[in-house]
Order: C-alpha cells, then sequence, then structure tokens
C-alpha cells in the first residue's frame, strides 16, 4: 500500500509546457462541466514536470488538460478552472495521492530522459516523445486551478509556483492515442514555441471540495 505526504506540499523541479488547439467535440468532461470554448475549439495545456528533491515525493508526471471549464455548485457559486483528462506518473505514491486527495486521473507510465528529448510511454500503449530546446528565461510567478469530479463532489485543485520562465522550440510526437485522451491526437500546437519552467518551487495546496448539484 502506498504511502505519501499529507498535502500542502512544497515542490522543487523542471516542467515543460505547450498549448493547444482541441476540437471541443472530442473532449467529454464531467457531467455538469461546461467547456469554454471558441468557434468549436478549446485552448489545452499539455505539460510535463520533473519533481525533484527537496520535494516531498520526487517523481515525473505528464498532464494533459483539454479545455478549461466551469460548473455550478449546490451553493450556487460557479468555479472556473482547467480539467485534466490524462495524467501518467513514474510513482505509486504520487498516483495514490492524486487519485485520493485531489480526484486526478493518475496512472503509471514509464518515462526516459536523454539529453533534451523525453520519452514517456503509458500502459494504454500510448508513446509521447518531447524535444525541447529553451532560449533565455526571466523570473516569474503564476498558478494554476484545476477542478475534477468525484461522484457528487466537485474537488479543486490550485498550485501556486515561481520559478525561470522561457520560451522553448520544441517538438511533441504522439502515438498510439486512444479517445481517453479527448483530443490530443488531433490537437493543434497553438504557436511555434512551447514554455520552459527551470528550477521551480511551487506550492501545491491541499484540496477544496463542495457538494455539487
Amino acid at each position: 500500500m502506498s504511502t505519501y505526504p499529507e498535502p500542502p506540499w512544497t515542490t522543487y523541479g523542471q516542467a515543460r509546457f505547450r498549448a493547444y488547439l482541441v476540437d471541443a467535440d472530442r473532449i467529454q468532461p464531467p457531467n455538469g462541466m461546461k467547456l469554454r470554448s471558441r468557434v468549436g475549439r478549446s485552448l489545452g495545456l499539455l505539460g510535463y514536470i520533473d519533481y525533484r528533491r527537496p520535494s516531498p515525493l520526487p517523481y515525473r508526471e505528464l498532464l494533459w488538460m483539454p479545455g478549461r471549464v466551469e460548473v455550478r455548485d449546490r451553493e450556487g457559486r460557479t468555479r472556473r478552472g482547467w480539467y485534466v483528462a490524462k495524467m501518467l506518473v513514474d510513482d505509486g505514491a504520487s498516483l495514490a495521492a492524486g487519485r485520493e486527495l485531489w480526484a486526478l486521473p493518475k496512472e503509471l507510465a514509464s518515462f526516459e530522459s536523454s539529453g533534451a528529448e523525453v520519452v514517456m510511454r503509458a500502459g494504454d500503449g500510448a508513446v509521447v516523445r518531447w524535444r525541447s530546446r529553451p532560449g533565455p528565461g526571466v523570473r516569474g510567478k503564476g498558478a494554476v486551478l484545476t477542478l475534477q469530479r468525484r461522484q457528487n463532489e466537485l474537488v479543486r485543485f490550485r498550485g501556486v509556483f515561481t520559478g525561470r520562465i522561457a520560451p522553448a522550440l520544441c517538438r511533441v510526437d504522439c502515438e498510439g492515442l486512444d479517445e481517453s485522451w479527448q483530443g490530443l491526437s488531433s490537437a493543434v500546437p497553438f504557436g511555434p514555441l512551447g514554455t520552459e519552467l527551470r528550477d521551480f518551487c511551487a506550492e501545491m495546496g491541499a484540496p477544496k471540495s463542495s457538494s455539487l448539484v
């Protein structure tokens, strides 16, 4: 049985991100969540994160957020954030924490790094190859909020990070993506560049929940 520290977690490491335009009809957020899109497309985000010591759990992760959603909870409040459709990790404790705490759809996968290339192989047969060459960066700060549904409960996660942000020439090649990847196979990169986040420090907040109608 995997064990993990209680949140919040203060994490450290390196990350890559690339934005995509995604066909809205390929995305199926949970019931009650409305996808935010324009002219039939949403803005998606693919990310690779390498959590390193002294993070509570050192591991690697690939996440696919095909779009932003909004949902109204039982108290009448409208919540907005990213919807995570797919998440791969190479650590059992991280998998357990993601599923049990934040209702994230984590799955185990293997990760290989060689210079500027990272290769991720999922249990469903998908392979993602990511090459990246960053330019000069500047210190910056940002935040991300995700919304996931667990039965009749809305689970919210907020992460706040600081680090050196740099544009990056990148190429992402995907093979064997099934429907669970919700639009990534036909998504179009949003511009020629991705983003690298170097030497980040991030505060991964404890989950917050509210009842859904």
